[in-house]
């Protein structure tokens, strides 16, 4: 066998190789995304506000953090509300809420959502 059949077999080994290591990883399972760290409660700007606040590492650098109100009294169009984290994780918030609302709170990143974080307003 010649000195160029050899390289050409050996690159088609390599090439062979790499296929099956991006085959491999595009079919290994990804981490769940972990759920937002419970944010600090403080008095809103009005009184029907609380104002959400977590610090560096409260969330996935850059995630789309939601916040979601269960009382079904409170409007449907003041339910929900959303901020994006800064690319430390911390984010801040004013929400639509009172004294013994349930608010769950998840982040998104592209596609994948969090589990979610409940707190209750105090």
């Amino acid at each position: 066998m010649g000195r160029a059949t050899k390289l050409l077999m050996r690159a088609w080994r390599n090439i062979g190789a790499l296929a099956c290591a991006v085959l491999l990883s595009c079919t290994s399972p990804t981490l769940p995304l972990p759920p937002p760290v419970a944010p600090t409660v403080s008095t809103g700007s009005s009184p029907d506000t609380v104002h959400l606040t977590a610090g560096a590492g409260g969330a996935e650098p850059n995630a789309l953090v939601v916040v979601v109100n269960r009382n079904t009294d409170v409007p449907r169009n003041h339910r929900v509300s959303g901020t994006i984290a800064d690319p430390q994780g911390a984010w801040d918030l004013e929400v639509f809420a009172h004294s013994n609302d349930t608010l769950d709170i998840s982040q998104e990143i592209g596609t994948t959502r969090s589990q979610g974080t409940t707190i209750v307003v105090r």
